[in-house]
């Protein structure tokens, strides 16, 4: 049996201190955790500012969460380990650095974010691109929205942390 097991990074499998400035023509108006992201609205004239999710220094300083140790087991077991993140295709090699100090061997980093469609949407689809290659899919995220916009299925299981 062909299993895959599919981890967020922010808050999932490591916290980090990074935020999400929401930012206005004045300048700074409030900082937003990860897991608030999906389900925060921008006022008019507002906008999302990611530059602490750039920064490699906030991923390299990551803590991990207690997932870290079930994505070693698995990656130890040959098994295949996902990371479907809302970050942008430039935090990838932090992200693998970062999970190769635990041991954990990700087949590949799958970066959502910077796109016009929503998170939940964009970690769907590449949910139903996994889904088609195994038997069995665990997903793990701290996003109530991802979870519920994830894929059903028999074959897969998901698990809101």
């Amino acid at each position: 049996m062909r299993k895959a097991f599919v981890f967020d990074f922010d808050d999932t499998l490591a916290t980090t201190t990074a935020r999400i400035k929401v930012m206005d023509g004045a300048g700074l108006v409030t900082h937003v955790q990860p897991r608030d992201f999906s389900n925060f609205k921008l006022n008019a004239g507002e906008y999302f500012d990611f530059t602490e999710f750039r920064d490699d220094r906030f991923i390299k300083d990551a803590d991990p969460t207690f997932l870290m140790y079930l994505a070693q087991e698995v990656s130890e077991e040959d098994q295949d380990v996902y990371i479907l993140t809302a970050r942008e295709d430039d935090s990838a090699d932090a992200i693998q650095s970062f999970l190769a100090s635990y041991n954990v061997n990700a087949k590949t980093i799958h970066c959502v974010g910077g796109t016009q469609k929503n998170i939940p949407q964009k970690k769907r689809e590449m949910l139903l691109t996994i889904m088609a290659k195994y038997d069995k899919i665990y997903y793990y995220d701290d996003s109530s929205d991802n979870i519920e916009g994830a894929p059903e299925g028999d074959n897969i299981r998901k698990y809101q942390v």
